[in-house]
């Protein structure tokens, strides 16, 4: 039986049935660390040593990398470890911010936020990756308002637009993959089913996103329009899923 741990930032983030099925039929047990467990303080880190697991999965939270936990600090270092020993480790929203980290690059506020669907600047050159190149349709969900530089030895493979707050854009990074390990700004894991919950459990981040945006209406806007891309959504991101299982397998 193949252990895949799940680092958890929030009780409302999860791996979602989309990508949890998938781990399920290909015989993984899954195993998840809930750091918010031990909220507010983020002290514990109580991670299984790295020979007892096959893959890592940290999803997002509402917490930066640059916070003072105890917690964040030990899982940064069990992240370096783990990539440093080969351990596939798939990063998303502040599980990738936690990568970049680990690898020695910066996170910082991006000068605006986002809570809706996303285009992907996908260059040419990484087009042919393995993994990333199963997203054929480049939009993406997002909830993050932090971003990340590309670490040394990592290979960027996307990059994206933010509308910040002063009304100018900012182009910032997306998505890397440090040998077989790989971080997301976005969040493949979404479902539909995830997103109404998101949608009333963090609507106050819609106002984060500045006064050119009404709360309301891009609330509505950001459940309309995923409902329709959902189908779309879930499916690419279960042949990236199990194209990065395939490497692990």
């Amino acid at each position: 039986m193949k252990l895949a741990l799940v680092i958890r930032h929030a009780e409302l983030e999860t791996l979602a049935d989309n990508f949890t099925s998938i781990l399920k039929s290909e015989k993984f047990q899954i195993e998840p660390l809930n750091i918010f467990d031990d909220a507010p303080n983020y002290r514990l880190f109580a991670a299984p040593p790295l020979e007892e697991i096959s893959l890592i999965v940290a999803l997002g939270g509402p917490m930066s990398v640059n916070d003072d936990y105890p917690a964040l600090r030990q899982e940064r270092d069990y992240l370096k470890q783990a990539m440093a020993v080969g351990m596939p480790v798939l990063g998303i929203c502040l599980g990738a911010q936690m990568m970049a980290s680990a690898l020695g690059g910066a996170v910082e506020p991006t000068g605006g936020y986002r809570f809706g669907l996303s285009r992907l600047l996908i260059s040419e050159e990484v087009a042919a990756d393995p993994v990333f190149s199963k997203i054929e349709v480049p939009l993406v969900p997002t909830l993050h308002g932090e971003c990340f530089t590309i670490p040394k030895g990592a290979v960027k493979l996307a990059e994206g637009h933010m509308l910040c707050r002063d009304g100018t854009y900012r182009r910032i990074n997306m998505a890397f993959r440090y040998n077989d390990s790989y971080a997301f700004q976005f969040e493949p894991q979404l479902t539909l089913e995830e997103l109404r919950i998101w949608n009333e459990a963090f609507k106050e981040d819609y106002e984060l996103m500045g006064d050119r945006f009404d709360p309301k209406e891009e609330s509505a806007r950001n459940l309309r329009e995923f409902a329709k891309f959902a189908p779309y959504h879930e499916a690419q991101m279960r042949e990236m899923f199990l194209a990065f299982l395939g490497g692990v397998v």
